[in-house]
Order: C-alpha cells, then sequence, then structure tokens
C-alpha cells in the first residue's frame, strides 16, 4: 500500500480511539445502568453520524468500490448498517415514549416536527443559498419552494428526514385512532413494511435531482424502526434475555456479524440493485435487501450487547451527540458541491471534509436550535386562563373540539398515506404484469400484429392513461419495429417559418421529450432500444414500402389527441366545410437531414402522400411515432 492508502485508514482509527476514550466498562458480573438513556443513545448516534460520513467519502474516493484503498474500502459497502442504528433508535424512542408518558401525544407533532423539520429547512436554505452564490445556479419561485421545503431533494441526505418524518405522522395517526397500543404498534410495522416494500419497488432516480423514495438507501436498514419498536415494547423481556446470555449472545453475534458482512459485500457486488432485467434485477434485488437487513439486524444487536456493558462519556462525543442530525444533513455539501469536483489527495480531502462539516454545523446549530426552541415554545404556550365556571366549560368545549380534530387529522394521515401507497404500489405491480403480458405478445408477434405496450392518455373521458396499441412493422430476430396504430399527439414540425432538417426540427425534440417518453414504466424501458432518439417517423419511402395502398395509410387520432388541438376530418365534416366525407386526419412524415425545407412531408387524409404540402410551422399536424424495441431470451 502506499502513504496515501495507509495514511486514511487513520480515520476509522480515530473514530476508534474517539469511542474508547473515556469509556467506562461495568464491573464483571454487572451491566451498564446507564444502558439506552438518552445520553447514550445520542452518543451512539454521534459515532453511527461520523461513520456516515467516512462511508460518504469512501465511495467517492473508492469510485464506490471499483478503486481498492485498504482496509477503509470496507466502509463503502457498509453504509446502510450505520443508518439502520439512526432507525433503530427513532422507533426505540417513539414506542418507549408512548407506553411511558400518558399525555405524550398531546403535544407530539407540536414538538417533535419542529425539531426535524427546521433543521432540514434551514440547511435547504444553505444548499441553496451555496448553488446561488458560489455556483451561479438561477432558480424560479418553484424551484425555490420544492428545494427549501423538501419536495426536490437539494441536499440528498434530506431522504432521511423525509421518511422518519412520514413514519411519525403514521404513528401519530395510528396511536391517535386506535385506544389498544398493541394494535396500533403491529398496524405501524405492517405500514413500515409496505413503505419498504413501495420503495423497492420504485426503484431508483434518474441523473439530476433527488426524488423522494428512489434510491436502496430509502429501505435496505427501515427494518431496524421495526426491530427498534419491539426491543422497547418488550424491553424487559429483551433486557433479561441478553443478561442472562450475555456472554453466548456476544460471541455468537461476533460471529454473525463478520459472515454478515462478508455477505452484504458479496450481494451488492453479485446482484445488487441496479441491474436492470426486468426478471433478475427484481430476484437481485430482493436478494440483496434480505442479506442487508438481516445484516442491520444482527449489528444492531451488536451494538446494544456492548452497549451493556460500556459507558460512553467523552465531552467530544457528547458534543456531536447534540449537532449529530445537522451534521448528518450539512457533511454533503462539503462532499459533493464544494469539494466534490476539485482535485484533492484522498487524506486532505478526508480531513477537509470532516473539518469543515464540524465547523460549519457549530456555527449553524446554536441558531437552529433557538429558532427550533422559539417554535416549539410558541406552539406549546399554554392559553391563560381565569378560574371563572364559564371559562372552565369553555375549556372543556375547547379540549373535546381539540380532540375531535386531532382524530380527524389522524385519519386523514391514514387515508392519504393508505390511497398514495395503494395507487402508487399498485402501479408497480400492474406494470410488471402488463409488461410481462407484452413481452410474451412481443416475441410470438408477426408483422402485421397488433401489440399493447406502454401507456398513454387516449381517452379524454377517463382518468388516467390508457394501454397503447400498435402495429409490428418489421421484426428481426430479437429487434422489433413498431408504429403507433393512431395518432396520438399533435404538432407543428417546426415552430419558425423556416428551413430546417428533421435533425433539428422541433418535433424531433418533442416527440423524445418525457411528454411522450414517459408512457413507459421502467419494465418496458428495458426493451426499448439504446438509440439517440427514443420515437422516430416513418420516411416517404418507408410508408410507400410498408403500405403501398393509400386506403391503408389513413389515420385515425385519438379522442384526447383531438381534444388537444390535433386535426380531424370529422370534426371538419361536423361543421360542413369540408364535405369530402373522410374521417382521417392528414400526419407527418419524417423529413430530409440533408438540407434544410420549409416544407415537410405529410400523409393527407385520404392517404395520399405529398412531400411538399404542408409549411413546417403549420400546426395541428397528427404524430404517429415509431418505436424500436430489443428482447431476448
Amino acid at each position: 500500500m502506499n502513504g496515501t492508502i495507509i495514511g486514511l485508514q487513520i480515520f476509522p482509527i480515530l473514530l476508534a480511539v474517539l469511542g474508547i476514550f473515556s469509556i467506562k466498562k461495568a464491573k464483571k458480573g454487572e451491566f451498564s445502568e446507564e444502558y439506552l438513556n438518552l445520553d447514550q443513545s445520542k452518543m451512539i448516534q454521534a459515532i453511527a453520524c461520523i461513520c456516515i460520513i467516512l462511508h460518504h467519502l469512501t465511495q467517492q474516493v473508492t469510485g464506490y468500490g471499483v478503486v481498492g484503498k485498504g482496509p477503509v474500502t470496507l466502509l463503502n459497502y457498509i453504509g446502510f448498517l450505520f443508518t439502520a442504528i439512526f432507525f433503530f433508535f427513532s422507533g426505540f424512542g417513539l414506542i418507549t415514549s408512548i407506553y411511558g408518558k400518558p399525555d405524550y401525544m398531546k403535544t407530539f407533532l407540536k414538538k417533535r416536527l419542529p425539531t426535524v423539520l427546521i433543521p432540514f429547512w434551514i440547511i435547504n436554505i444553505f444548499g441553496v443559498l451555496l448553488n446561488v452564490i458560489f455556483y451561479g445556479i438561477h432558480y424560479n419561485r418553484k424551484e425555490i419552494f420544492d428545494n427549501i421545503f423538501g419536495i426536490t431533494l437539494i441536499n440528498g441526505n434530506g431522504w432521511f428526514i423525509v421518511e422518519i418524518v412520514l413514519l411519525y405522522l403514521l404513528f401519530y395517526a395510528l396511536f391517535t385512532l386506535i385506544k389498544n397500543k398493541d394494535v396500533a404498534l403491529f398496524l405501524l410495522s405492517i405500514a413500515t413494511i409496505l413503505i419498504i416494500v413501495y420503495c423497492f419497488y420504485n426503484g431508483h432516480d434518474p441523473e439530476g435531482d433527488k426524488h423522494w423514495f428512489k434510491g436502496e438507501w430509502w429501505y435496505n436498514s427501515t427494518i431496524t424502526f421495526i426491530f427498534g419498536m419491539y426491543y422497547a415494547r418488550f424491553r424487559n423481556a429483551f433486557d433479561k434475555f441478553f443478561k442472562k446470555h450475555y456472554r453466548g449472545l456476544l460471541i455468537i453475534c461476533s460471529i454473525l456479524l463478520f459472515f454478515a458482512i462478508i455477505a452484504s459485500i458479496y450481494v451488492q457486488k453479485r446482484f445488487g440493485y441496479y441491474i436492470e432485467d426486468p426478471y433478475f434485477g427484481r430476484r437481485s434485488s430482493l436478494i440483496t435487501l434480505i442479506v442487508q437487513s438481516v445484516s442491520c439486524i444482527i449489528y444492531t444487536s451488536f451494538v446494544l450487547l456492548l452497549s451493556l456493558k460500556l459507558t460512553l462519556g467523552n465531552p467530544v462525543l457528547k458534543y456531536l451527540s447534540k449537532i449529530s442530525m445537522e451534521l448528518f444533513l450539512i457533511h454533503g455539501y462539503f462532499i459533493h458541491r464544494i469539494f466534490g469536483d476539485i482535485k484533492l489527495n484522498d487524506i486532505l480531502r478526508f480531513t477537509l471534509v470532516l473539518v469543515c462539516s464540524i465547523i460549519t454545523t457549530a456555527i449553524l446549530a446554536p441558531a437552529i436550535s433557538f429558532v427550533v426552541d422559539g417554535i416549539i415554545y410558541i406552539l406549546n404556550k399554554k392559553r391563560l386562563t381565569n378560574d371563572t365556571l364559564e371559562n372552565e366549560i369553555a375549556e372543556k368545549i375547547r379540549a373535546k373540539r381539540i380532540k375531535i380534530l386531532n382524530r380527524i387529522a389522524a385519519a386523514s394521515i391514514i387515508v392519504i398515506c393508505a390511497f398514495i401507497l395503494y395507487v402508487t404500489l399498485g402501479r408497480h405491480l400492474v406494470a410488471q404484469r402488463e409488461f410481462n403480458e407484452e413481452y410474451a405478445a412481443l416475441k410470438e408477434a408477426n408483422i402485421g400484429d397488433r401489440v399493447l405496450f406502454g401507456r398513454f392518455e387516449t381517452i379524454i373521458s377517463k382518468p388516467g392513461k390508457e394501454r397503447l396499441e400498435w402495429i409490428v412493422i418489421g421484426k428481426d430476430g430479437d429487434k422489433i419495429k413498431l408504429l403507433a396504430s393512431q395518432g396520438i399527439a399533435g404538432s407543428y414540425y417546426h415552430q419558425k417559418h423556416e428551413d430546417i432538417t428533421w435533425k433539428k426540427c422541433d418535433l424531433r425534440e418533442y416527440l423524445n421529450s418525457t411528454y411522450f417518453t414517459d408512457m413507459f414504466s421502467k419494465y418496458e424501458w428495458s426493451c426499448v432500444c439504446d438509440n439517440a432518439d427514443v420515437f422516430t417517423l416513418l420516411t416517404v419511402d418507408e410508408l410507400y414500402e410498408l403500405y403501398p395502398n393509400a386506403e391503408d395509410r389513413k389515420l385515425i387520432v385519438t379522442d384526447y389527441a383531438q381534444a388537444t388541438g390535433t386535426n380531424a376530418n370529422r370534426i371538419s365534416k361536423l361543421h360542413q366545410w369540408d364535405m369530402k366525407g373522410y374521417d382521417s386526419s392528414w400526419w407527418w412524415l419524417k423529413g430530409s437531414n440533408k438540407e434544410g425545407e420549409i416544407t415537410a412531408p405529410i400523409v393527407e387524409i385520404d392517404g395520399s402522400i405529398y412531400e411538399n404540402k404542408k409549411y413546417v410551422n403549420k400546426p395541428g399536424g397528427a404524430i404517429r411515432p415509431v418505436l424500436y424495441l430489443t428482447f431476448g431470451d
């Protein structure tokens, strides 16, 4: 190993020293009296936070494990274990409080949400200012709003806040509506599993902005939230079991953790979450998720066992524990935005990110804490009342109304979350089933057959998108060429009245915009050919060869296309200013790329082909896209 690689190992070593410094070991036969109290829990999370920073840095310098950097490379593969600690203590804290504090729910939302949302929003403002001032990025009002309030994640690490707030809201709703706490706990566990399932099917973000519930980090350690809840619910039993079998459990857990880490590294390399094959991709992701989820529970149990005997207590950890959430949110800016594109020695990069992140957090944290405390005070400030009978009656009525409103709010949260989960998860399951049907039909299809592929708005009276019909116009081995059976939209060929080629025309750009490409599910995308253009149009020569008879070239446009301005001769006939009797529409063909022309080729309503009849800026021409697919065994 060279000097840089050797030097990198100092960072996990220093972290270990930080954890061990001032640690207290329980006497033989005894256990820590401070086990799982608030201070200890927060210091464990502070260590996990530093580990997450080192994990992100290691991902950067190793290219996600491609370039070995010695033992520190291990951190590239085990970041999810440290996130599991945060989920465990979140679940543990909620259930400990709801079972131990009779009035916990009365102020839960007014105290808990500001504690996580205010730092999140303030640090998002920091990110927006960073981009505007130092990187010259311009935002419109909507983009500023979305970035600050987390609709779009300007800070990729903000995903944890979004998910934990969702879990808080579900917790509040279930425990408000359901009197039996054990039933509410069970339902919250089911809801958490459904979130994991939803994220699993939601896939990954495209390049660019980060969006909600896209990526395996949203769910590969969430299982410990459930573990934390049940540990809190049955803490006496867990503690008794751990203490009774401590030595054996510690040995077994250590061995299991060793093999769990090896298994986690193996499945990430061998399977992972990024295989796009519609069949093996899902299987590979599931294998990886199962191994990582089990590893999270083993690792968390190992940390708990250590905590039974060891008590953290050094002042550095105590300080970091107070700012760990802000540090978690802030460090990403230094890794990716500030130092991301600067060429630095790896040791210097690690040092600068850690030092700058901690210093910046130390500066911002007091201001954030001041704002959070102020908002919590305002939200929870008690109204001054006198002791008259009238005021006592009024307060009882007010309390009753608040209780009703809380139940309505809780029910609304449940209904909204259930509806969103049903619609989105149902969509994924339906999409997979539809793709399996489409895939089988495409493999058996012959030229001239009609097949379904993708979903597009075609019927204006029906909500949502309809399945889109195509005609097979070419097949060569595992490649297939499709032509839309109807005109699905309308447009001009080019917005300006000027000579233009197909390559530079507006219609080509429009045809390959997200308006059209969003018709495919992620399963269907696996079959779309990797061409420069997803969609194209037929050329004049292709159309003559495909349909020599003009009658076969007549085109009907969809109901939705007509309603959005695409030409349709039926409407013309209805208004009696065209009595030719055709019910078809004229549609665009692909023009030449050799030289620009002021006109573009079309197919007229009677099926005739004209190469220079319509000016390029003529609106309303029907669009009949061509799509190339590929599929294998």
